[in-house]
C-alpha cells in the first residue's frame, strides 16, 4: 500500500500467488477516489472476468463500508460490475471505474490511472508469438493515459515464464519491486538488488534464508507442500520471483 501511493508513475508490484495484490490495490483505487471522485480509473486482467471481480468489489465495498457510502452511484449514475461511477462524479463518458480484458477494445478509452492486474497467465505466454501480442497490447497503455499529475500505471503480477513481459517493461522505463515469499538466498538477493522491497531486504540475515516472510500467511509447511506441487522451477518463478 505504502509503494502504491508514493512509487513511481510507471510501477510494477511483483508478489507472490496468494499475496492479496488485487485486494490491497481494489482498497487504493477507493481511497484515490475518496481524495478526487474526478478521477477515471481502468482496470484491465489476463480475462474479462477477472477484470469485472475488481471492479465489482470495489463496488460492494462503497455500499458496505461507512466511510465510502456517500460515493456509492446514484440512480442516474453507471453501477455495473463492468463500469461505474462515484456519486460526486461529474457527467462524462468515461466512468469512475471501468474493467476490460487486455486483448479487448482498449482503444476509445481514457484514464488518470491504469491498473493492469495479472494480465500475463500461462495462457497467453507459452510462445514468443503470444508474449509479443501481449506486449503490443500493453503499448496502447500509453495512448489510453491522461496527461495529468496523477496519471499512472501499475502493474501487478507475478511472473508466469522466462522471458516474462515484466521483464521487457523494465526495459520501457518501468520501476518494478518484488515481494519474495521467503527470504531469499544470497545469490539471489544481488539478482534483486535494489529492486527487493526494503521489508524483506531490510530485515534479511542469514538465518533467516529460506524462512518464511510472512509466516500467517503461508508458513514454513505450506510454501514445502507448495513446491512439492509446483516444482523446483515453478515455485521458484511463482513464488520467489527468480
Amino acid at each position: 500500500a505504502n509503494y502504491l501511493q508514493h512509487g513511481s508513475q510507471r510501477q510494477i508490484i511483483c508478489a507472490w500467488r496468494g499475496c492479496g495484490k488485487s485486494f490491497i490495490t481494489s482498497a487504493f483505487v477507493l481511497w484515490k477516489l475518496l481524495l478526487d471522485p474526478q478521477l477515471n480509473i481502468l482496470v484491465v486482467s489476463a480475462s474479462k472476468n477477472r477484470a469485472d471481480d475488481f471492479s465489482q468489489f470495489c463496488l460492494r465495498i462503497l455500499s458496505e463500508l461507512p466511510l465510502l457510502q456517500h460515493l456509492y452511484p446514484k440512480d442516474a449514475q453507471r453501477q455495473s460490475k463492468i463500469s461505474f461511477d462515484v456519486a460526486p462524479a461529474l457527467a462524462s463518458h468515461q466512468p469512475s471505474v471501468k474493467s476490460l480484458g487486455i486483448f479487448s477494445q482498449l482503444t476509445g478509452s481514457r484514464s488518470s490511472i491504469i491498473i493492469a492486474d495479472d494480465i500475463e497467465t500461462s495462457s497467453n505466454s507459452q510462445t514468443q508469438l503470444m508474449r509479443d501480442r501481449l506486449s503490443e497490447a500493453v503499448k496502447e497503455f500509453e495512448a489510453i493515459l491522461m496527461p495529468d499529475e496523477n496519471s499512472r500505471i501499475i502493474f501487478l503480477g507475478t511472473p508466469q515464464c522466462e522471458f516474462s513481459i515484466y521483464n521487457k517493461l523494465q526495459e520501457r522505463g518501468y520501476k518494478i519491486r518484488y515481494w519474495t515469499a521467503r527470504y531469499p538466498s544470497e545469490i539471489q538477493l544481488k539478482n534483486y538488488a535494489s529492486n527487493l522491497t526494503p521489508i524483506i531486504g531490510n530485515t534479511w540475515t542469514h538465518d533467516l534464508i529460506g524462512k518464511p516472510t510472512e509466516p500467517s500467511r503461508f508458513d514454513e509447511k505450506d510454501l514445502l507442500e507448495r513446491e512439492a506441487s509446483f516444482g523446483r522451477l515453478g515455485f521458484n518463478m511463482q513464488f520467489m520471483l527468480d
